[in-house]
């Protein structure tokens, strides 16, 4: 349910690429990174990007299952590894994609 309203203020944030990207750094940090190694947003990093909401909550399912520990403590894992990769995002380790 995240993943469409989400793709839609990234798109917005881009400016259909003349934006500055910052919700979509911030919403999809992972995929944005994988851009380093495509060079620039490709269909890797949109399926990416479109799989990750989905995939946490998988994850975040599947430890629910378990106990109420093993889900907290999966989401604390999501929330430092898109912590993390947000904070990488924003580094400048990445281009302005501006063309």
């Amino acid at each position: 349910m995240l993943t469409a309203p989400a793709v839609y203020v990234a798109i917005l944030s881009a400016g259909f690429g003349h934006g500055g990207y910052f919700l979509t750094r911030a919403l999809f940090p992972i995929p944005m990174l994988a851009t380093l190694i495509t060079g620039d947003i490709r269909l890797p990093s949109i399926l990416l990007a479109l799989a990750q909401f989905p995939l946490y909550g998988a994850f975040l399912g599947r430890h629910a299952m378990r106990s109420t520990r093993a889900f907290w403590a999966a989401a604390a894992m999501i929330t430092s590894v898109h912590f993390i990769a947000a904070l990488a995002c924003f580094s400048g380790l990445l281009s302005d994609f501006s063309g």
